[in-house]
């Protein structure tokens, strides 16, 4: 019989450790980084009739209309938006509640249009309607409050 190392019994534990360890820090600040960042807003717009459209500052509008059912998906519309831009996304969430990672990306449609195909809102078990929009144009960050069907 073989008497086993203890010094290499004690290196597989630690060796996950630091496995772990090496993967769980990037991905902790990486999230910290992300949560903070969606809470920068450049600016609130409350009370945001979405199916009207709301003019950001800087003048771009944005429009959609959240469908009946909110588990459909929809369109959304940014207009008048200025030609520098390069990259526009949505996330939805609700007033102290996170509904997850849900990013919609925006894409150029030409003459200052840009178009989010196929959103669709996280649904809420508490059936609550009131969501918040946190529009990024570029890095610049702006809330939207809205209400849904």
């Amino acid at each position: 019989m073989t008497a086993q190392n203890p010094s290499s019994t004690m290196r597989k534990p630690l060796l996950w450790g630091m496995v772990a360890f090496v993967l769980l820090i990037p991905i902790s600040i990486g999230l910290l980084l992300w949560q903070s960042s969606r809470n920068d807003a450049q600016s609130t717009l409350a009370d945001c009739d979405v199916r009207q459209g709301c003019t950001l500052p800087g003048g771009a509008v944005i429009r959609f209309t959240p469908p009946q059912d909110v588990t459909k998906p929809f369109n959304l519309y940014l207009t008048h938006v200025s030609p520098q831009v390069q990259r526009i996304t949505i996330h939805f969430a609700m007033r102290n509640m996170d509904l997850g990672f849900n990013l919609f990306e925006f894409k150029p449609q030409g003459q200052g249009v840009w178009l989010a195909k196929n959103a669709v809102l996280p649904l809420c078990v508490d059936e609550r309607n009131d969501f918040l929009g946190d529009l990024a144009l570029d890095g610049q960050h702006y809330n939207i409050v809205f209400t849904a069907p």
